[in-house]
C-alpha cells in the first residue's frame, strides 16, 4: 500500500537546499525494482493527497533525487510518470500565469513560459516515449522540469 511522503518546502533551510539540487538520472538497472516501483507509488500517492491541490509533484520534492515527475494532465484527469525526462520549447509562443507550488507555501506568482512543448522521456518501464503538451499541461511540465534541476516558481519571476 503506497503511503504519504513528507513534501519539503522553503519554509526550511535544509529543505531548500534539497530543493535546489540538480537531480540525477534514473539508471536502467533501477527500472522495474521493488524500490523504484514503492517510490513511484509513494510520491504519486503523496501528490494525490496533499493539502493543497497538485498538478504535478516531482522526486526532489520528497528529499529524493531522482529525475522524476508526475503531472497532472488537465485534459484526461490522469497523471502521467515521466522519467529521465528532456523538455523543447515548440515554437517562440509564450503565456503568462500564475502559478504556486507545494514547495513554496502560500505564494502565487506569473510566470512567463512557452505555450506549447515536446517531452522525452522514459515510461515505468523504461522505454522512451514523446508527448506534446500545450497551455496549462505545457507550463505544468515546465514547472516540474524546473524543480528537477534545482529550479523553483519564484526564481522565474
Amino acid at each position: 500500500m503506497a503511503k504519504v511522503l513528507r513534501i519539503l518546502t522553503i519554509e526550511d533551510k535544509k529543505d531548500e537546499e534539497i530543493l535546489r539540487r540538480k537531480s540525477l538520472p534514473v539508471k536502467e538497472e533501477e527500472f522495474n525494482t521493488k524500490e523504484f516501483n514503492e517510490f513511484l507509488n509513494n510520491l504519486l500517492e503523496t501528490a494525490k493527497q496533499s493539502s493543497e491541490p497538485a498538478g504535478g509533484i516531482a522526486a526532489n520534492q520528497v528529499g529524493v533525487n531522482k529525475n522524476v515527475f508526475y503531472l497532472l494532465n488537465y485534459d484526461t484527469n490522469i497523471w502521467e510518470l515521466f522519467i529521465n525526462p528532456i523538455v523543447e520549447p515548440e515554437g517562440f509562443t509564450k503565456m503568462s500565469i500564475e502559478e504556486s507550488c507545494l514547495s513554496v507555501p502560500n505564494r502565487e506568482e506569473k510566470v512567463l513560459r512557452y505555450k506549447k512543448v515536446k517531452i522525452t522521456y522514459q515510461d515505468r518501464e523504461g522505454n522512451k516515449q514523446t508527448k506534446k503538451f500545450n497551455d496549462l499541461n505545457a507550463i505544468t511540465v515546465q514547472h516540474e522540469k524546473d524543480h528537477l534541476d534545482g529550479i523553483l516558481f519564484i526564481d522565474r519571476i
